[in-house]
């Protein structure tokens, strides 16, 4: 049976239609019957950024900086958002595209966006794990820290010895407003690169998380949180280590949540922030600015 399964996937695979069915209804019904705990949990996390995108109105637009294969961005689809999916891995890129633009009547609301996000529009150096790795990075630190440490990561990778390197085209977040409007989220999941994608941001918005390794990236978080801060001085913050668990804590301020980061003893966390533009009026305004002419 195991074999089977693996030819069917090879098969399916040179069609280009296997990540097509991944995300299909036939998908999701073999795995209610098959073990529904895959779709269960899916699930809980379109519930927990429904609750978090407080405001959330079907057509927004959400950022999905370090897309990979796209989970994130389907679950963005289920709430009834519009996706900018920001990846410069050519393996995920066609993933993205055969996932939710080829073989449709109608492609999904998505737009695929080959690059890398930095503070600058340039070429940069992203350290290679393997084709679609989720940890290929353009933070050389964090291929230096994986390398060795490999029990930080256990699954999804390619051994971790980062042996090649190629050179890819960046874009900054600031870039991709211009180009597409105000996000109501920005959600960053760039390998320990965050701290560069969030210089490129210039403005508040309703809604952002990043995530952080620590101990080795506790700086660079705090930096991340400082740069926000400066962004919007009524910012909230506040951070998960297991969204299945679908709460978040108290919200509080940068000062404050710092010195929380400081003392934090997870492994790996999802910091959110939401601005006053997450309320209604101040919403519409930042849109309507963002779309006048310049």
């Amino acid at each position: 049976m195991q074999a089977f399964k693996l030819r069917l996937q090879s098969m399916l695979k040179r069609l280009g239609l296997y990540y097509r069915l991944k995300n299909s209804v036939l998908y999701d019904l073999y795995w209610r019957f098959a073990d529904r705990r895959l779709i269960d949990a899916r699930d809980q996390e379109v519930a927990f950024y429904g609750s978090f995108l407080n405001g959330f109105r079907p057509g927004d637009l959400i950022f999905d900086v370090g897309a990979n294969e796209g989970v994130k961005t389907e679950v963005f689809l289920r709430l009834g958002a519009r996706v900018v999916s920001v990846d410069p891995d050519e393996f995920n890129q066609s993933v993205l595209r055969e996932k939710f633009l080829n073989y449709r009547l109608t492609p999904k609301p998505v737009v695929i966006v080959g690059k890398a996000l930095s503070d600058k529009s340039a070429v940069e150096t992203m350290w290679i794990d393997g084709p679609g790795s989720s940890v290929n990075t353009l933070s050389q630190k964090w291929a230096d820290t994986l390398k060795t440490n490999r029990d930080k990561f256990e699954h999804s990778h390619f051994g971790l010895e980062f042996a090649r390197r190629k050179t890819v085209e960046t874009t900054t977040l600031e870039d991709l407003i211009r180009v597409y409007g105000v996000p109501i989220f920005v959600k960053i999941d760039v390998e320990g690169y965050e701290v560069c994608v969030i210089r490129g941001l210039k403005r508040p918005v309703p809604f952002l998380s990043f995530e952080i390794n620590l101990p080795e990236f506790r700086q660079e978080g705090l930096e991340c949180v400082s740069l926000l801060g400066r962004l919007s001085g009524e910012g909230e913050f506040n951070y998960a280590s297991d969204l299945q668990r679908g709460a978040l804590g108290n919200w509080i301020g940068a000062e404050e949540f710092s010195k929380l980061l400081e003392q934090c003893s997870e492994g790996t966390i999802e910091v959110f922030w939401r601005t006053s533009l997450h309320q209604e009026g101040q919403r519409g305004e930042a849109m309507a600015a963002s779309q006048s002419p310049r």
